[in-house]
């Protein structure tokens, strides 16, 4: 069946949103006085559900996890989101698709307010058809995009799931969609997102063309 609905993930797919991330995780180590981490490790952070990650740092303290969440939150709410840009070919892309009547779709991770604010500073919000992003109950993949599904009547037999990290792979593959299409101008590595599963993996936004249309 041919693709009609297409779920992007947001950091690392439609967005280069390092910068503002990792400034985040920085200003919030600073704050509640947890060891700085190196780049390479900060990096490991960008996709997975903010939660998980600080629960894995606190190695179980839920309060501390708790508070480093709402301390990220509010400088990325304040600056980090400022900080990021849309990767070239984007907005290309998603001209086309919206031309050629394919729904497009966010269906992030981040959190819901947060998501939807940030594709308004970026201009980016008149885009996509609808955006679909965390909340206190859907806050992972597998979750926000079968939410995604349903409040948006699309049949995963004609939808795909495109992001840059295994957990938009895994989240897809889940959710039975048809294409699970994987990006490598984001976070994620090929090897990571082959060995999650991915029925495609594309290395320029424009390449997307011609796996939906397969």
């Amino acid at each position: 069946m041919k693709i009609k609905n297409i779920f992007f993930d947001m950091d690392g797919t439609i967005v280069e949103s390092s910068k503002g991330i990792k400034n985040g995780f920085r200003y919030t180590f600073d704050k509640l006085g947890h060891a700085q981490l190196d780049d390479s490790i900060l990096n490991t952070f960008i996709g997975p559900p903010l939660e998980n990650t600080f629960m894995t740092l606190s190695h179980g303290d839920k309060a501390w996890a708790e508070r480093a969440v709402a301390t990220y939150r509010k400088y990325y709410e304040n600056r980090g989101m400022r900080e990021a840009k849309i990767y070239d070919g984007i907005i290309e892309l998603l001209n086309v698709l919206r031309a050629d009547d394919y729904r497009v779709y966010i269906a992030t991770s981040k959190k819901d307010e947060v998501a939807k604010k940030m594709l308004d500073v970026l201009d980016l919000t008149d885009k996509f058809d609808g955006i679909f992003g965390s909340t206190t109950t859907e806050n992972s993949k597998t979750l926000v995009l079968q939410k995604a599904l349903l409040d948006t009547q699309s049949l995963p037999s004609n939808s795909s799931m495109v992001g840059d990290r295994e957990h938009d792979i895994i989240g897809g593959f889940n959710n039975h969609v048809a294409k699970t299409i994987g990006v490598l101008w984001g976070f994620g590595n090929l090897a990571e997102l082959s060995q999650a599963g991915a029925t495609d993996i594309i290395q320029k936004p424009i390449d997307l063309l011609k796996v939906v249309k397969k």
